[in-house]
């Protein structure tokens, strides 16, 4: 096989390069992107949203086995106002416990005694015989000097109790509930989740261990460890509830709380014990008890979602972030397009739900953004790839087909996409042109241009001896045609940018006096009517030129013997400076047209039938008037014959915005 050249395999080799070049470009640049959003957590929205997402979809988790005692409306308007008197909490209490749940929480703050020494005595006793209450303790941050407090029940309740658990959960930065710590205090994670206490005391499960050992912090600063998303059963509403009212009359089946966890708290509205969720938001906030009761059972269920490491976080986004280069490459826009979506769906279903499936939680931000990105990098790789390629083959049309104002290599960089194609499709007409051009000149040549050579050849071969005269006419006519296709081919290939300013006027006077000698011989008479001055065009001279001796050439081959042909240069278009047109004619005498003659007289290899009294032989291809429209088409014109009164006038018409006359 033949090496391909060396300047070849050197254009080969630096397009794969530059492509793989912007592969890694794009490849760097969603590595960047996907990192810079996980590492910073600018968009940590994203990731929220794609966790609640998960959570209204659905978590598995089961709300059995657990029912709140709702301090509600009704409870309100009949017991009183709040707080109540701990006698009353005692009674519920006793009530409850006679009922033999497994655990009893309370979702209410002791930490404060009560006007009543009594009343704490009693519901201390309560908690006491009951055996298995937990109680809550509370840290906050106190309204003057914002110091972090632990509010731990009074010290006769907490003896009594069975356990003490941390009730606070933790919001994020948009305010939603949806994290909680295992352990948490004031200078030393001390203090187990309330929920992990319920499962220890009415279950006898041990709290899940922790990923730190307690760690110690200054004396008022506030410890965590160990943090987990919460799973939810719901939207609020979806654990049972029981109202505390119901509870004191005593009228609740015992099957209600036998065996159970029952939770006791703050339900009404007015008592300000709400939390939004992810399966709540703002609009319709979670009661404080229901979202401890959803902790419960997330723990119960071992539903607690592990935020993984940022590290983790990080480089899993880098991995989803390119699994999109697998494909792209390999797809169309348009398939490429329909795959990124679906990748982006995707990515967004799989994120949300991973809490689910995977009881983990990958911060998903960075993949999604890198994700969405994906595309439009990868289109602006290929649309480099396609200006490299564009840029390649301007230069390869313009190195084989000689287009004339080829733009340099500077002026390709400063040429937009729009335009590169836009020069490309223009090659590409040029290239087709000179295709149709290189086959008609082969049939010109293989028929016309052969025809009468091959008659000359034929009277040599059969006379040996032939008088010159018999061979003059075929040569002579070959010769013509010739001429005609050589001035139709230089036409063609006429361009705006290489035409200069000339005197209209001087070029039609050097036109008629090419054709003097024929008019002459034939008898005719050419009458210029020319203007005296000047008249300035920007045009290519010789083709002008060779347009007016064709018309001229024409009327002196078809006009009657003895006629008057009339060259004129009409100006009355002209106003001051550029305006109207500027228009030259040959008229002569003669029959008119019939209609389908005039629209095909002006095409290729045409000719027309001898007048009356003319020269009766038409010797040229036929491309005398192909030639002269041509022509003035490539000046912004035009060629047009008309037939009026006897009368036979060909003209050639431009613009006028070439246009300038000056007079004398």
């Amino acid at each position: 096989m033949r090496a391909p050249p060396p300047e070849r395999r050197s254009e080969s080799f630096g397009e794969s390069f530059g492509e793989w070049r912007e592969r890694g470009a794009v490849a760097l640049a969603l590595v960047v992107i996907a990192l810079a959003v996980t590492l910073s957590g600018v968009l940590g929205r994203i990731d929220h949203l794609v966790f609640d997402f998960g959570q209204r979809l659905g978590t598995g988790l089961a709300a059995d086995g657990v029912v709140i005692v709702a301090i509600d409306e009704e409870s309100l308007a009949r017991i009183g106002r709040w707080p109540w008197s701990r006698a009353v909490h005692a009674r519920a209490l006793q009530t409850i416990c006679a009922a033999d749940p497994a655990v009893v929480g309370f979702d209410v703050a002791f930490s404060e005694p009560a006007s009543e020494k009594a009343a704490d005595v009693e519901l201390a006793a309560a908690v006491a015989a009951c055996r298995r209450v937990v109680l809550p303790l509370v840290i906050e941050t106190a309204h003057v000097g914002g110091q972090v407090l632990e509010s731990p029940p009074l010290p006769e309740l907490a003896a009594a109790a069975a356990g003490l658990g941390r009730v606070g959960v933790r919001l994020g930065d948009d305010g939603i509930a949806r994290t909680v710590d295992l352990r948490e205090g004031v200078g030393a994670a001390n203090w187990p989740l309330f929920a992990a206490e319920l499962l220890r005391v009415g279950y006898g499960r041990a709290a899940a261990p922790t990923l730190a050992t307690t760690s110690l912090g200054e004396a008022h600063q506030l410890v965590r460890e160990d943090e987990r998303r919460i799973a939810f059963a719901g939207p609020p509403g979806s654990i049972p509830r029981i109202s505390f009212a119901q509870v004191l009359d005593g009228n609740v089946p015992r099957t209600t709380f036998a065996g159970k966890t029952v939770l006791i708290g703050a339900t009404a509205v007015g008592l300000g014990d709400f939390l939004p969720t992810p399966v709540s938001a703002r609009a319709q906030p979670m009661p404080g008890v229901e979202v401890q009761g959803n902790v419960f059972l997330s723990l119960r269920d071992g539903r607690l979602n592990r935020p993984l490491p940022l590290w983790v976080s990080a480089f899993g986004c880098v991995v989803l972030a390119l699994l999109p280069l697998l494909w792209l490459p390999r797809l169309m826009p348009l398939a490429g397009l329909a795959a990124s979506l679906a990748w982006f769906l995707l990515l967004v279903g799989a994120s949300a739900l991973q809490s689910t499936w995977l009881l983990v939680f990958l911060a998903p931000s960075g993949a999604i953004v890198a994700g969405l990105m994906a595309f439009p990098l990868w289109s602006w790789h290929r649309l480099e790839a396609t200006r490299r390629h564009l840029d390649q083959e301007l230069r390869q049309l313009a190195k084989h087909v000689g287009a004339h104002g080829a733009a340099s290599p500077e002026e390709l960089q400063r040429m937009g996409f729009e335009q590169r194609m836009a020069a490309v499709q223009a090659a590409q007409r040029r290239v087709q042109l000179l295709e149709t051009q290189r086959n008609e000149a082969l049939a010109f040549i293989s028929h016309d241009l052969r025809s009468p050579l091959a008659s000359a050849v034929q009277r040599l071969e059969s006379k040996p001896v032939c008088d010159s005269e018999e061979l003059l006419p075929s040569l002579h006519r070959a010769l013509a045609m010739a001429q005609d296709f050589l001035h139709t081919a230089r036409a063609e290939a006429l361009e705006p940018a290489r035409m200069s300013e000339l005197d209209l006027v001087s070029l039609l006077e050097q036109a008629a006096d090419e054709v003097y000698p024929l008019a002459a011989r034939r008898g005719h008479q050419v009458l210029r009517v020319l203007p005296e001055e000047p008249v300035w065009i920007r045009g290519d001279f010789a083709a002008l030129e060779r347009s007016a001796i064709n018309l001229l050439q024409n009327a002196l081959n078809y006009a009657p013997e003895g006629d008057v042909i009339r060259l004129e240069l009409d100006t009355s278009g002209i106003s001051g400076v550029v305006r109207g047109q500027v228009r030259f004619s040959v008229t002569n005498t003669g029959p008119a047209f019939p209609a389908e003659v005039e629209q095909r007289l002006f095409q290729r290899y045409q000719r027309g039938e001898g007048g009356e009294g003319g020269a009766g032989q038409a010797q040229g291809a036929g491309l005398g008037l192909h030639f002269v429209r041509t022509v003035a088409g490539k000046h912004g014109g035009a060629a047009a014959v008309e037939c009026v009164d006897g009368l036979v006038c060909f003209s050639v018409s431009l613009p006028a915005t070439a246009l300038v006359m000056t007079r004398g």
